[in-house]
């Protein structure tokens, strides 16, 4: 099977188009002029190859869909911790219930944050995992506590990776936040830049 390497080019250039920031749409049409003057099939594909690795860059380096993407992840995140904590649960429930319990409660603190994130946004998120990691930190002391009171209590090594994971993820989240409105401080300053 031959590939007709321009006509491949030349549908990366589309890519491209669709890549690019609003702003940028005259690159697009620039690189489509390139590619028509361009004679080997090779050397089309490699520049249309170029093209699309400027755009994805020119694309990434635009503060909004960093905030974008960063917002998406967060909240698909959350949803997917929600999601195997609640499977945890269920698989638990009959077997040992209190961890059947903690897995519950972290199903629904995750699915919460992500609710809350969604529909009010960034300083939402940040609210959210400043006040869970006091929470996780608190959990994590008292686990140990009681850990020194009766060595043998069940899944005590378990119930301390959790507090830990949790500290660990709402900080990761927290930063997320930051950013995210950070990011949006930005877009807003550039903003009346451009219109001042």
């Amino acid at each position: 099977m031959t590939i007709d390497r321009r006509a491949l080019a030349f549908t990366l250039i589309g890519w491209c188009a669709a890549l690019l920031p609003a702003d940028r749409a005259s690159w697009a049409a620039a690189m489509r002029a390139e590619l028509s003057v361009i004679e080997g099939g090779d050397a089309a594909l490699s520049f249309a190859a170029g093209c699309v690795w400027g755009a994805i860059k020119e694309r990434t380096l635009t503060m909004n869909f960093a905030v974008q993407s960063v917002r998406f992840a967060t909240i698909l995140g959350m949803v997917a911790l929600a999601l195997m904590a609640a499977m945890a649960a269920g698989r638990l429930a009959d077997v040992q219930a209190p961890t059947a319990l903690v897995f519950g409660l972290t199903s629904a603190l995750f699915a919460t944050g992500a609710v809350w994130s969604y529909l009010r946004g960034p300083l939402a998120l940040v609210q959210a995992a400043s006040a869970m990691i006091p929470f996780y930190i608190i959990a994590y002391a008292f686990v140990l506590s009681q850990k020194n009171i009766a060595p043998e209590w069940a899944n005590a090594k378990l119930y301390e990776a959790l507090a830990v994971e949790g500290i660990v993820i709402w900080a990761a989240l927290l930063a997320g936040g930051i950013f995210m409105l950070r990011g949006r401080m930005l877009s807003i300053n550039t903003h009346r830049e451009i219109g001042s």
